[in-house]
């Protein structure tokens, strides 16, 4: 099983190369860049790192098409591809808070939207937009050949969680994202996974599965547990109550959404802590959607990323967050071994 890693998006292109090409010495499979709407340019900032490697995969993670025609996404992400030598990976979804933030309306269907800019985006990978696209949401007007890019095409994921997105993408992209499952309840996408895996075109290479995983883990176990509880009001879709109730009681699920204002505001106050909230509660949410904790703590991840691979995941990517190198040598020195 393959171990990437997603970085924070307000490290700047010289602290990416840094990370990245540590990276590398260690066998991580990839990199990614996070894809927010006012910090660094999720491709640009790659530039550094893809001249600083040779063998590393890189990309953006998420962009969506309603933030960024199909066709520029294209244009950058060959371009990145070119000047890395056909490394490139990126990650399409729906998009969240870009898309939020610049008040763009989403299409009526979400779903026929997002496979037409996954469409796309691969066929300019593959040279096959020299007709142009003719969609109902997007469409590409003039023959694009894109010539000049390289012969090795980037690979092009799809994010989601469940139901018709997830079986949507499985049939028309590279590799999947499965966002934010714990292993206990992986089996359920991987079925719809396999259901949109089955219909996919002849040629098309093997799908490649993934997951969005947060890591604390930390030599001072007291730290990642207030870093992992930072963050809680982003896992779980917005610690949403059906998948909360997987490790809470109904009335502990229940005080954690009738209070969730308060985990928002712990995340940015970077306290991590919600007063109205038991910490125990709390850390159970951690323990069950992120990997948290000491170093003691580090054989009962590493099982859980074979877990994962057992469940049917060619991949795992773990996102860092304060302190990332020292998160990268963690993971470098004790998962990517244990994994192989």
């Amino acid at each position: 099983m393959d171990v990437d890693i997603i970085l924070e998006p307000d490290l700047n292109p010289a602290q990416v190369a840094e990370l990245g090409q540590v990276a590398e010495s260690y066998g991580i499979r990839a990199v990614w860049s996070s894809n927010y709407f006012a910090h660094w340019d999720c491709f640009l900032s790659l530039v550094p790192l893809a001249q600083s490697t040779k063998k590393l995969l890189m990309g953006p993670l998420a962009v969506s098409p309603f933030e960024m025609h199909p066709l520029k996404i294209a244009n950058s992400l060959l371009s990145l591809n070119q000047i890395n030598g056909g490394r490139t990976v990126i990650a399409m979804g729906a998009g969240e808070g870009n898309i939020d933030a610049m008040r763009i309306q989403r299409p009526e269907k979400i779903v026929r939207a997002v496979r037409e800019g996954i469409e796309i985006v691969r066929r300019a990978g593959h040279h096959q937009l020299g007709e142009g696209y003719k969609g109902e949401d997007f469409g590409v007007t003039f023959p694009c050949a894109h010539a000049w890019a390289t012969a090795t095409p980037p690979q092009v994921y799809g994010t989601a969680y469940r139901g018709q997105m997830i079986r949507m993408q499985s049939r028309v992209a590279d590799g999947v994202f499965i966002g934010c499952t714990p292993p206990e309840v992986m089996a359920a996408a991987i079925e719809e996974v396999k259901e949109g895996a089955a219909k996919r075109e002849a040629g098309m290479p093997a799908l490649r599965t993934n997951t969005f995983w947060a890591w604390h883990l930390k030599k001072d176990r007291a730290e990642g547990y207030k870093e992992s509880r930072r963050e809680l009001p982003w896992r779980a879709i917005k610690l949403q109550k059906e998948l909360i109730q997987q490790c809470l009681t109904e009335e502990e699920a229940q005080l954690v959404r009738d209070h969730y204002d308060e985990y928002v505001a712990s995340w940015f106050d970077r306290s991590g802590h919600v007063k109205s909230v038991p910490e125990s509660i709390s850390n159970r949410l951690c323990e069950y959607f992120t990997s948290t904790g000491g170093l003691q703590d580090m054989d009962r991840e590493i099982e859980r990323f074979r877990m994962f691979g057992r469940a049917g995941l060619t991949e795992v990517a773990l996102r860092l967050h304060d302190d990332p190198m020292d998160a990268l040598h963690l993971i470098g020195q004790h998962v990517v071994p244990a994994l192989r």
